[in-house]
């Protein structure tokens, strides 16, 4: 099954703040990581800091040690995940949500990512704020279901 990814953090190779995946079965999922909210770089607390939550995206607050849990619980019974992203940094954040500890990592039996370059902004959706991880997955979502005819 496919899920659209997208992620917020702290400038360039900056710590992750929030996590977002749309299932294309309707289902979702949107992480902030509490432990990751201080000491922002100001263009990430005037532009994503103010929309962690906002109509229609109401995030589960996760410290950094419950989200890889949180993935694998909604990964749970697809044998081959196949995440798609627009941006490369996306991917990167979810493989080190996977990681638990030292030589650990949640079950995820096989994951395949895809890299698709498309601009998700301007979206059709109804109320989409662009900068929050949720709506962001969505509209991806959108912009390449429309494309593909999915």
């Amino acid at each position: 099954m496919r899920y659209f990814l997208d992620t917020e953090f702290n400038g360039w190779l900056g710590e992750l703040i929030s996590l977002a995946m749309v299932c294309e079965d309707g289902r979702e999922l949107y992480l902030l990581n509490i432990d990751r909210l201080e000491n922002t770089i100001d263009w990430v607390k005037e532009n994503v800091m103010p929309i962690l939550t906002v109509p229609g995206a109401d995030p589960l607050c996760s410290t950094l040690d419950q989200i890889g849990p949180r993935i694998e619980e909604f990964f749970a019974g697809d044998k081959a995940p196949h995440i798609v992203v627009d941006w490369p940094d996306d991917i990167k954040y979810l493989c080190e949500m996977l990681i638990t500890g030292p030589g650990e990592m949640i079950r995820v039996p096989r994951m395949t990512f895809e890299l698709a370059r498309v601009d998700a902004y301007p979206t059709a959706l109804p109320g989409a704020v662009q900068h929050n991880a949720l709506w962001d997955a969505r509209a991806l979502s959108l912009a390449l279901t429309s494309k593909d005819g999915a």
